[in-house]
């Protein structure tokens, strides 16, 4: 994507950016496989949410969140949705200390439409070996969950063995999983949002009907709404948006068929300072009740060979085989250039003046005092514009045209002319001069001086596989299995009474493990049953 988003440009303009817009309610869901980490794990998430009267909701985004003891936010991840589905991961930052989070999951309305049914939470524990958590003495036994109604046989399973799994009269079961055991957590349950919660700060609700939308706002005491803003988004393709701020100083640009980038440029109309330019989070804003904190993690010397079991397990994640999907529809992301010339069809200049008088006959280069600048062809009028053209470099914008024409394009593979006036949103262009790096990496173009660089990534791929995510791998890899998750399944297929069966191999490691089970019952109240076991 080296070019700009046309199907953003209508997505935007069809965007009503208002307090009170009606957005139909959303309900969210979600569940994970395990509760116990270590920093550079993925949290595997499978999550849903639902609209009215429990049809496919209007969002195409859902995020996945941990916010710490000081209810932070210490990372975000953007999964996309699939009539209502999505099953993808939280990667874990390898520099977050050892210590309980919180793992929230929402899209960016549900929150404020129904804090109970639109963020849905639970705790998970995250170990650090180089930032450990309190060492005592002797850790306290916890009271954990569990139940007699459902679970394993009365026996502990051998390796290899299948693990019965028993279900009570007239029950519907909704998710079973089968993972190591977390024996420093109480709680593995999801937590209900109005008993640890004051609220959600209010916020202007912005559906995101097409994808992910970045919100910004301008930190200044007065707010010039007609300033003109724009945001280029940078992977392995670029696109650009554009928006100007509301009186509030917010800024809302849709990236639409924009999925995956690694980061974003923002700059103002003519290289203007960008110091008071940030990026809005869509997570909501909550506060802790005065009575509710996480409850501190703590180990013994005890826990050290359980750790270092748990240690090796997380690291032998990286031998299980993960596919992602890509896009089968291509995103259309550029103009429709009236000229392509791809320079290594021509004479190689050191400078982007000469390129453009020796052979791209559609634009005229300029000196008036001894500053340069470009003149686009108008085809439709048959005569110049009288300014400089929208000049960009892998879809960000150039306002320098003598740093420009001086340029060694050494780097650019291509460039593409637009002898027509461009619209982009509300704005109008005479012309489009727009070069396109090899690398996608701006062909050692320095970035404007003004320009703001955010390392603010794109959403998540999806994940072409998960039926046999945590199956054990064949004996061909040579590799001990050190599976924390032995099964995972939201729709199991159990019977709703009697005794059903999965077939899971007990791993090669000495860990606790538990089942969980999430039944409903006949009045469509839902209930989690556990069960803990140790392999023979």
């Amino acid at each position: 994507m080296k070019k700009l988003s046309l199907i953003t440009l209508f997505l935007i303009a069809a965007l009503v950016v208002q307090t009170g817009f009606a957005v139909a309610q959303e309900k969210v869901s979600f569940s994970i496989p395990k509760t116990i980490y270590f920093g550079g794990e993925k949290i595997w998430i499978a999550a849903s949410t639902t609209g009215v009267d429990n049809g496919v909701s209007a969002s195409q985004i859902i995020y996945a969140e941990l916010v710490n003891r000081n209810n932070e936010s210490v990372a975000l991840a953007k999964m996309p949705l699939q009539m209502g589905q999505a099953f993808n991961f939280l990667q874990i930052p390898s520099s977050l200390a050892s210590d309980h989070y919180l793992l929230r999951v929402f899209t960016r309305v549900s929150p404020y439409q129904n804090m109970d049914e639109g963020l849905h939470q639970q705790l998970v524990t995250i170990f650090n070996t180089q930032y450990p958590p309190e060492v005592v003495p002797e850790r306290e036994n916890l009271v954990k969950e569990g139940s007699g109604q459902i679970g394993l046989s009365t026996r502990s399973p051998s390796m290899g063995e299948s693990l019965q799994i028993r279900t009570p009269d007239g029950w519907k079961v909704l998710e079973v999983s089968v993972s190591v055991d977390n024996s420093f957590l109480e709680n593995e349950s999801q937590l209900v949002s109005s008993e640890i919660y004051d609220g959600v700060e209010e916020r202007t609700l912005v559906p995101e009907l097409y994808g992910h939308i970045i919100q910004a706002k301008l930190n200044e005491a007065s707010i010039d709404t007609t300033q003109l803003f724009y945001l280029s988004v940078h992977g392995e393709k670029s696109a650009l948006f554009t928006d100007r701020p509301d009186s509030e100083g917010y800024l809302y640009f849709d990236a639409g068929g924009m999925k995956h980038w690694d980061f974003l440029v923002a700059q103002a109309a003519k290289n203007e300072t960008m110091a008071a330019f940030e990026i809005v989070s869509p997570a909501p804003k909550t506060k802790f009740k005065a009575g509710y904190s996480i409850p501190e993690l703590k180990i013994s010397p005890s826990d050290s060979v359980l750790l270092k079991q748990l240690l090796l397990a997380g690291q032998g994640e990286y031998f299980y085989s993960q596919e992602f999907e890509e896009a089968l529809i291509p995103v259309v992301t550029g103009f429709v250039e009236d000229r392509v010339y791809n320079l290594d069809d021509y004479t190689r200049f050191d400078a982007v003046e000469t390129v453009l008088k020796e052979y791209v006959p559609e634009v005229m280069v300029r000196s008036r005092q001894q500053v340069k600048s470009f003149r686009m062809i108008d085809a439709v009028r048959e005569s110049l514009f009288d300014e400089n053209p929208l000049m960009l470099i892998d879809a960000l914008p150039i306002f320098d045209a003598d740093l420009l024409a001086a340029f060694d394009p050494k780097d650019f593979q291509k460039l593409e002319v637009l002898t027509r006036t461009f619209f982009l949103n509300e704005e109008r262009f005479p012309g489009v001069l727009s070069f396109s790096s090899y690398q996608n990496d701006f062909g050692g173009f320095p970035l404007p001086s003004n320009a703001i660089y955010l390392g603010y990534g794109g959403i998540s791929p999806k994940v072409a596989t998960e039926g046999n995510l945590f199956e054990k791998q064949g004996n061909a890899f040579n590799v001990k299995d050190w599976r924390t998750v032995l099964y995972w399944s939201e729709a199991p297929g159990l019977s709703t009474s009697g005794e059903s069966q999965i077939s899971v191999q007990v791993p090669e490691v000495r860990l606790p493990f538990r089942v969980k089970v999430v039944a409903e019952d006949a009045a469509g109240k839902q209930k989690t049953f556990f069960q803990r076991f140790s392999a023979n």
